[in-house]
């Protein structure tokens, strides 16, 4: 069983492993599918592995509703045979999880070396649940982690500060969080994504599932010319203006290249792995 306590952010969301039917002390909110955004508020476990569930939902300054725990709380899962008790310990924007019954345990999911989910299991030995499958769901070059994930992982990347590619070079990200941009200094500069081969203008990454990683980025709608000339800072919001980061292009036009370099940032992780974003919370 894993009971070292796991902090997490209070924007990351949790799933449920288990195949009992259950009690549940308080309401919870989940998904049915990665096809489905909506969120349902369900009273009882009806068993099986979860998608992206919470205790509680926040609308962000985007009138998007997406996980947000803003206290501590005990959630008590249980029928005649089983009791899974697990503390949600709020602190700042962090929480802890601690299983603190025998029949209780906890897991770290990560993918794309940040973390993704922490997974609340309950396991009457009776009716052990497996191992939770990692699933994905790719959308425009995107992998949406959307079940499981590498367990009790570690943030241990090669990530750097500043990065010099080729202006030819199309950026990425890896995310935990629904993301939304501006930028703040180049009126030439305006990002586009790769929608089926055109650089369509986008104002956000609405997060999918646990995390995501890939993608196709520009600065310009020109397949030809990604980056407009000079200096562009883009500017990455969590939805909350709680997790920021500062990414400026210095798009180098005699040499043909792009230096791109993390500014300045408040999330838990921000790096750049070549043209890659990393913005984790």
């Amino acid at each position: 069983m894993k009971n070292e306590p796991i902090v997490a952010s209070n924007k990351t969301p949790f799933s449920v492993l288990t195949w009992e039917r259950l009690s549940l002390s308080q309401d919870l909110y989940t998904r049915t599918s990665i096809t489905n955004p909506d969120w349902i508020l369900i009273d009882t476990w009806p068993g099986g592995i979860s998608t992206t569930t919470t205790t509680e939902l926040r609308s962000n300054l985007y009138d998007l509703k997406v996980p947000y725990i803003s206290g501590s709380t005990k959630l008590e899962m249980t029928n005649p045979e089983t009791n899974g008790v697990f503390n949600l310990k709020k602190d700042g924007d962090k929480v802890t999880y601690t299983a603190t019954s025998s029949q209780a345990s906890i897991e770290a999911r990560w993918g794309w070396g940040i973390m993704t989910s922490v997974a609340l299991i309950v396991d009457n030995l009776a009716h052990r649940p497996d191992e939770n499958p990692t699933k994905f769901h790719e959308e425009h070059s995107i992998q949406y982690l959307t079940a499981g994930g590498e367990v009790n992982n570690t943030h241990s990347s090669q990530g750097e500060m500043s990065v010099v590619v080729p202006d030819s070079t199309y950026f990425s990200f890896t995310t935990n969080t629904s993301m939304y941009f501006s930028i703040l200094d180049n009126p030439a500069a305006t990002i586009h994504q790769m929608i089926s081969e055109k650089l369509v203008k986008v104002e956000n990454r609405i997060l999918q599932g646990f995390a995501s990683s890939g993608g196709r980025y520009a600065l310009t709608d020109n397949k030809n010319s990604l980056y407009p000339d000079g200096i562009s800072t883009l500017l990455i919001n969590d939805g909350f203006s709680e997790s920021m980061a500062k990414i400026v292009f210095d798009h180098n036009t005699a040499n043909r290249t792009v230096k791109i370099s993390v500014k300045s940032h408040t999330a838990e992780v921000c790096e750049l792995r070549d043209s890659e974003i990393v913005f984790a919370l």
